[in-house]
């Protein structure tokens, strides 16, 4: 073949390419864009969670390409302190998503495992404006409920996803998402902030160490992360995420640290120790949950720290106001001062139960103990009593909603949470279901409680017949009082009594 042929063919084949490259640029883009592009591209994350340098559970993160769109799921387990030395105890929540390649929620199905025993949901949403979830627990029948949105929801592990669809997250920008949590059962608007950019050495693989007889890192990447900084339960969380969404590291300030590794160090080292040691001083909360009652205070100071020893955050909205006055490492938990200037008005687009408005004709048989011409501090506390006297306290983990707990005259200890708020909210009183810590017996106990907003956020517990502000330490401003949540929001918090006023 002479070197002209070869330089013709060389010639006609560099022609073709480029003819093909401008076909698809220009000439085939028009049908490309009738497919929408996947707003963010597959992949997996596995996460152990940490708490003061030991290990005591792990959590994974998947987004896989559907035919529809995409879908996501995200698991979290931890082990909890044994009882017996021979018996486990572990609390977890798995979620599955499925959602439109806009990123839109369709449909989920969610199971969580407390210390009460076992809850799964599911439901739908139907364009954008219906929600359709249907609860179920034990033995009990399912329950379905219908909520109108006012705007589209996601669940909380997609509002990651939608910052990295939107681009290279910008440090400095806000986004504002609303949210549906299946495990909480409530709405809420999440106001995220983009606060910094840094860059992670994450390992990327791992091999087996025969001397070690574990797992060890094989190799690192370099990841480039983005921290979203938001509050959950009116507590801090930093979430740090790469381009794709994926997280890469998660810090509760009070609590856990949740950080990226290879699969083989996150699950099958952790599954091959032995159960890493919890603290049990008197300072640490109890991970039992014990039926009492609180210990009898008027007033107590409590010197709050963490383990191991770090500074604590400036910004804790959950553990200030109303009773609780918090300057610097020090908290007084006491009855409000009548004279001073009132709490913050409570800000309607908080979280709320994603339930319906109770119907009037239902809540009217608790409404007629209210006295008459009697202050909303009176109003509140005999609903409070009405709620203790008339619905029968059972266990499990089932949530009904108020209107069934008022037609079975039962329900769980959060499930008298709820209706007592819904109850507060007919008698136009605000109220929200808060979550922390009681003593009783000299031990931090969780419990479920409600405040009530007269001016200042008071407590109601339907559980005993007077709450008193002295008894008990507000942690979370909204969602259930699970010991899944208090070790990764607050595991790390330690409270020395230094007085006491009876």
């Amino acid at each position: 073949m002479s070197r002209r042929t070869i330089a013709v063919l060389i010639l006609a084949v560099w022609l073709g390419a480029i003819g093909w490259l401008v076909q698809r640029q220009f000439v085939a883009a028009p049908r490309a864009e009738a497919s929408p592009r996947w707003p963010v591209p597959p992949g997996s994350a596995f996460l152990a969670v940490r708490l003061a340098d030991r290990q005591i559970g792990l959590t994974s993160l998947t987004v896989d390409t559907v035919p529809e769109g995409l879908r996501v799921s995200e698991l979290v387990t931890i082990d909890l302190p044994r009882v017996t030395a021979d018996r486990p105890r572990r609390s977890s929540a798995r979620i599955e998503a499925n959602y439109s390649r806009g990123l839109r929620l369709q449909s989920w199905n969610s199971d969580l495992l407390t210390e009460q025993g076992r809850r799964s949901s599911q439901g739908t949403v139907e364009g954008d404006s219906l929600l359709t979830i249907i609860n179920a627990a034990g033995t009990a029948s399912p329950e379905t409920l219908t909520v109108a949105l006012a705007r589209p929801v996601v669940l909380p592990h997609a509002v990651a996803l939608i910052a990295a669809s939107r681009g290279l997250p910008k440090p400095g920008s806000r986004l504002n998402v609303a949210v549906y949590d299946p495990l909480d059962g409530a709405l809420r608007l999440e106001r995220v902030t983009i606060a910094a950019e840094s860059l992670f050495v994450v390992p990327d693989s791992a091999m087996f160490s025969p001397d070690l007889n574990r797992w060890i890192v094989a190799h690192s990447d370099t990841v480039r992360s983005w921290r979203l900084e938001s509050e959950e339960h009116g507590l801090p969380v930093w979430r740090w995420i790469d381009a794709a969404g994926m997280t890469v590291r998660v810090h509760y300030p009070l609590g856990a640290v949740i950080s990226r590794s290879a699969f083989e160090i996150v699950n099958i080292n952790f599954r091959a120790l032995p159960p890493a040691p919890w603290d049990t001083t008197p300072a640490t909360p109890a991970y039992r949950l014990r039926p009492g009652i609180p210990d009898r205070l008027a007033s107590i100071g409590l010197h709050l720290r963490l383990v191991p020893p770090e500074p604590l955050p400036d910004s804790l909205a959950a553990l200030t106001g109303g009773w609780q006055t918090r300057v610097a490492d020090t908290l007084r938990v006491h009855r409000p001062d009548p004279e001073a200037a009132p709490d913050p008005a409570p800000d309607p687009r908080g979280t709320q139960p994603a339930v319906s408005p109770l119907d009037p004709a239902l809540a009217a048989s608790a409404l007629a103990a209210v006295p008459s011409g009697g202050s909303p501090a009176l109003v509140a506390q005999a609903l409070s009593d009405w709620v203790r006297r008339t619905i029968t306290l059972e266990d499990g983990a089932g949530l009904d909603s108020p209107a069934r707990m008022l037609a079975t005259r039962r329900g769980t200890a959060q499930g008298r949470v709820r209706l007592l708020v819904a109850l507060l909210e007919a008698a136009q009183i605000k109220a929200r279901p808060v979550w922390g810590l009681v003593r009783i017996g000299g031990q931090w106990q969780l419990r479920p409680w409600v405040e009530a907003w007269t001016g200042h956020w008071g407590p109601l517990d339907p559980a005993v017949p007077a709450a008193s502000p002295g008894l008990r330490l507000r942690l979370g401003t909204s969602g259930e009082a699970r010991l899944l949540d208090l070790a990764l929001a607050a595991g790390r918090l330690r409270f020395d009594v230094f007085e006491e006023t009876r």
